[in-house]
């Protein structure tokens, strides 16, 4: 499994069995993401390569490995992020879960590692869960993100905005955790998201 986060463009004809042209075609076309280096040189994120593949039905080398799903949970309560995980790890299935407490610290996350699922609080201080909700169906790097929102209102308007602002799915607390569950491993399943 490879264990760097970025490879090159001479890495990936060789794992997907291309010509290096074809990987700087793909590029060029913004099929397959990349950032270049101050040498010019192209880097392209592994979990990037991963969609890719996918979205394409091409195969996945198994250098590449398949990681769990990353959810990040953004909620303002520690305590909330706690329950969610344990209510996500307690069926037994591979995930990865990484906890954010501010909207702002959610997206500084996402701009490093693009998860799979996000499980956001509506209502928090500052940036509140309906703005990054927008600011990521706004960008096209996020924008196909699953988004689950949570909120402790049972306001059907509030939950008409945040599902108008792009969320796939709402739950009020107290959560029904089998539901919230149930749910959440549904889109972490979904193909071609990561």
């Amino acid at each position: 499994m490879l264990k760097r986060s970025y490879l090159t463009t001479f890495e990936i004809s060789r794992l997907c069995e291309v010509n290096p042209t074809t990987v700087q075609n793909w590029v060029k076309e913004k099929k397959l993401p990349a950032h270049v280096t101050p040498g010019g040189h192209r880097r392209i994120r592994r979990e990037d390569l991963v969609r890719f593949l996918r979205e394409f039905s091409m195969p996945i080398p198994l250098e590449l490995g398949t990681p769990p799903p990353l959810v990040l949970v953004v909620d303002d309560e520690q305590d909330i992020i706690d329950l969610v995980t344990a209510a996500l790890q307690s069926g037994g299935q591979a995930l990865e879960i990484v906890g954010a407490t501010s909207g702002v610290e959610a997206l500084l996350i996402i701009g490093e590692r693009k998860p799979d699922l996000v499980i956001l609080d509506i209502l928090m201080p500052g940036m509140n869960g309906i703005e990054v909700c927008q600011t990521l169906k706004a960008s096209p790097v996020t924008r196909n993100l699953k988004i689950v929102a949570v909120s402790g209102h049972h306001d059907p308007d509030l939950r008409a905005r945040v599902l108008a602002a792009g969320a796939d799915h709402f739950f009020t607390k107290p959560l029904d955790l089998l539901a919230f569950r149930s749910e959440c491993l549904r889109l972490t399943s979904s193909p071609g998201e990561r």
